[in-house]
């Protein structure tokens, strides 16, 4: 949201810098996050009398002039067509800076220079030159009784300005304006306020407007207030200086007088406004309404749109005018023509502005303030304050009445404050005149009773709802940092960081190092995916925000799935994820709430190839030993590498087992899962349960360091053919159980099928890693434990050594 600092001085007297200024709001809890310098305050540009005009004997298009700005007589080449002798005209003398953006991004400055042979020793203005509007087919002109060597700030204000982009919060619609945001500084500043509302009664007309246009609001739920104003006899035309410069001063371009003059009361005080061309309204009618039906209408920028039921319209006696709170449309703007214009000041509810506006992917200045929570008792002085600046700008008339439908006033809630409460809260020593000076800045009713403050909350004020909220006013304007540090606050020892923490970082660590791209998925899934899992075992919301985001996820697949699908359909070739996520599924002994359990587990997934297509090779992709290799490898990295053990199951997917503690699976995506997920590549994932391998981590004591051997290593290789129906995991795992605690690991480095053996043979080499902390092994040491191993495997799985 951007807010002028000149603007702000125009309700606030204070002389401090933009950079100051900015300091005060942050602190205040209204984040100023840029500061941009606009403008000049355009010094050294002063009056001018055009003494002579000759044509450039070097170039058609251009002028030699001599001007005179009083202490001196200046030559200018000047290439405007609407230059002429005797002219008084604005000059900017060498030196000045025109907020005129070079490509450096800094101003343009003027200097003496020579053009086609000619000295010019300054620039005669065009409007576009001064950032006073967009004009640059010719110089300005100014009235002939202009003195020269006036400057031109008596006759166009200072163009110098800062503007600040302030990082609002929902909860703040109050600071939605330049009158919000100048109210907290007023309170900061313990200065007075000038609001221009204030000069407006509430309910200022007795008299109504059904004279000239009948309203009516048929969803009072959705449309809170409709208050309506009439201005006749307007004259439709550029806006003064002074308008414009406030709307381009928060980047605003002008439009006409009637419009601009919404758009300023819309940021000047944060009630959004409309004005309609009454005498296009058919039959003088409006009628606030919504449709069981989409609507197709065409907005302000001509483009048509298909509105969805349920939205709220303006209409007139035949045809939607505007979708309520988000925009207007052509066939009643105001035009060049308009003669009487009618003012909407409304209220509408957030959260239906809210959908209509996002489902039409339009957001308008207007919406973003009814979507936060518009103030319903400022709709009346907000019409007023408007038509009266329409009728200042355009010569018409204001006609004295009002349409005021307000069925259900919003009254002020009244909470109590408890100073003993608050500084206890606070650390603080605040004094009730304290806390009471500040609420009253900030425009809440104050009534005192001893060491409690009744404290009337002012509408325009949606975020306040009880004690804690009063508490935080009279901080963030007292000043966090005036508080003083109480003694629990000194420093402490760091408390370590638990085991759980630890754990889970080195898992993120260690997935990263594998190469590992971290993904976040939405932990609510569709309706459509229950299949997967089957009906029973899933877990849906009861209120659920669409049917896209119906039921807890069991699993991460799906996540993995969507993040691949949107991958490889922006021509990424191969995906290599994981996910750190919650997964729920159903459970007598629940989490946190009874029948849901709740676990962490750990995704690993690949899909698509593992390298791309190269003149040397042909793209390779990825395959079940590509995981089952990461996912050994995270293990070995976590100090679990030895624990674990893979077995086949019915679906022929991998089981991971630690002891009786089941770790998760390694399998091939199912063909009707990809179908869905519109992938036509094979996909792999790895889903274990963090939550059990913490759990062995843990008792394990695992450790990530250990001291380097002070004696070297023994390997030994043996090749054994067994029967191909033999896992070679089993194998693997009887391994370690035999060979004792010198075993270091177990690597498979061969694998063999044909030649010499019988077809229902195979041929595993294993590659055994001895090692003792106390000396140097032998063969003589190693060689009865691997005659122990040929025995037991022989008498378990009928191997014999490959000769």
């Amino acid at each position: 949201m951007k807010i002028s600092y000149n603007w702000l001085r125009q309700y606030l007297a204070f002389d401090l810098t933009p950079e100051e200024t900015a300091e005060k709001l942050t602190l205040t809890g209204l984040e100023v996050e840029e500061i941009e310098d606009t403008g000049t305050d355009y010094k050294g540009i002063v009056v001018g009398e055009v003494l002579s005009c000759k044509k450039h004997p070097n170039a058609d298009r251009l002028s030699v002039c001599e001007v005179d700005i009083k202490t001196e007589k200046l030559h200018i080449v000047c290439g405007a067509p609407n230059i002429e002798a005797r002219q008084k005209v604005v000059v900017a003398t060498v030196g000045a800076e025109l907020p005129v953006k070079l490509e450096n991004g800094k101003n343009l400055i003027i200097r003496k220079s020579k053009i086609r042979g000619e000295a010019s020793e300054g620039m005669i203005c065009a409007e576009d030159e001064l950032g006073l509007g967009h004009d640059h087919s010719g110089i300005i002109v100014l009235d002939n009784t202009a003195e020269p060597g006036t400057p031109v700030t008596k006759y166009y204000p200072s163009g110098k300005d800062s503007t600040f982009e302030i990082g609002l919060t929902p909860n703040r619609p109050d600071a939605s304006s330049h009158i919000g945001v100048a109210r907290d500084l007023a309170a900061v500043l313990q200065l007075p306020l000038k609001n221009p509302l204030d000069d407006f009664k509430e309910h200022g007309y007795t008299k109504d407007l059904s004279e000239h246009v009948s309203i009516d609001v048929n969803n009072t739920t959705k449309c809170r207030r409709y208050a309506a104003m009439m201005v006749e006899n307007i004259t439709v035309k550029e806006s003064p200086e002074w308008l414009k410069i406030r709307l381009k001063s928060i980047g605003l371009r002008s439009i006409n007088n009637i419009v601009d003059v919404t758009n300023f009361i819309l940021h000047e005080t944060g009630q959004p406004l409309h004005a309609f061309d009454l005498d296009l309204l058919a039959g003088k009618k409006i009628i606030v309404q919504d449709f069981d039906h989409e609507t197709k209408f065409t907005t302000l920028d001509d483009i048509e749109r298909k509105v969805p039921a349920g939205s709220l319209f303006i209409c007139d006696g035949e045809k939607p005018v505007a979708i309520a709170g988000v925009m207007g449309g052509q066939n009643s703007e105001i035009n060049e023509g308009t003669k009487r214009a009618l003012i909407e000041s409304a209220c509408f509810e957030p959260v239906s502005t809210r959908k209509t506006s996002k489902r039409l992917s339009l957001q308008s200045d207007s919406s973003y303030r009814f979507e936060r929570g518009v103030d319903p008792n400022m709709a009346d002085k907000a019409a007023q304050r408007c038509a009266a600046l329409i009728a200042e700008v355009s010569g018409g008339n204001i006609v004295e009445a009002i349409t005021d439908i307000y069925p259900s006033p919003v009254e002020p809630k009244v909470l109590t404050l408890r100073l003993d409460r608050m500084n206890k809260f606070l650390g603080s020593d605040i004094s009730r005149e304290q806390a009471a000076g500040i609420l009253r800045s900030l425009e809440f009713g104050i009534d005192e009773k001893e060491d409690i403050l009744h404290c009337k909350v002012p509408t325009f004020r949606p975020d306040v709802h009880g004690e804690v909220d009063l508490i935080e006013e009279v901080a963030r304007i007292y000043d966090y940092n005036n508080i003083p540090n109480p003694d629990y606050l000194k420093l402490r020892k760091l408390q370590p960081i638990p085991f759980h923490e630890q754990f889970r970082e080195k898992v993120r660590n260690s997935s990263k190092a594998l190469g590992l791209k971290e993904i976040y998925t939405n932990s609510l899934l569709p309706e459509n995916i229950t299949r997967h899992w089957g009906e029973g075992n899933v877990i849906s919301t009861l209120n659920p925000i669409t049917k896209d985001q119906a039921i807890l996820r069991p699993g991460l697949i799906h996540g993995f799935l969507s993040s691949a699908d949107y991958n490889f359909k922006r021509k990424v070739s191969g995906v290599r994820f994981f996910e750190i996520g919650n997964v729920f599924f159903r459970s007598e002994n629940g989490t946190y709430i009874h029948g849901v359990k709740e676990e962490t587990n750990l995704l690993i997934g690949l899909a698509g190839n593992k390298t791309d297509e190269h003149w040397l090779q042909k793209p390779t992709p990825y395959t079940l030993f590509d995981l089952k290799s990461l996912v050994e490898g995270l293990f070995t990295s976590m100090g679990l590498g030895d624990k674990m053990h893979y077995q086949k199951d019915e679906q022929q997917a991998l089981v991971i087992t630690a002891g009786k503690e089941k770790i998760g699976t390694l399998s091939l995506v199912d063909k009707d899962l990809l179908i869905s997920a519109d992938i036509n590549k094979p996909a792999f994932i790895a889903e274990l349960s963090l939550t059990v391998l913490e759990e062995i981590a843990q008792q394990e004591k695992v450790h990530s360091l250990k001291p380097i051997p002070r004696f070297p290593s023994f390997e030994y290789d043996i090749a054994l053919v067994v029967d191909k129906s033999i896992a070679t995991g089993d194998l693997e795992k009887k391994i370690r159980q035999v060979s004792g605690k010198r075993l270091q690991s177990v690597r498979i480095f061969d694998v063999f099928e044909g030649g010499s053996l019988e077809k229902n043979q195979k041929s595993i080499a294993f590659r055994l890693t001895f090692l003792d902390e106390s000396k140097t092994l032998t063969i003589s040491d190693v060689d009865p434990i691997i005659q122990k191993l040929v025995k037991i495997l022989n008498r378990e799985y009928s191997s014999t050594l490959r000769s």
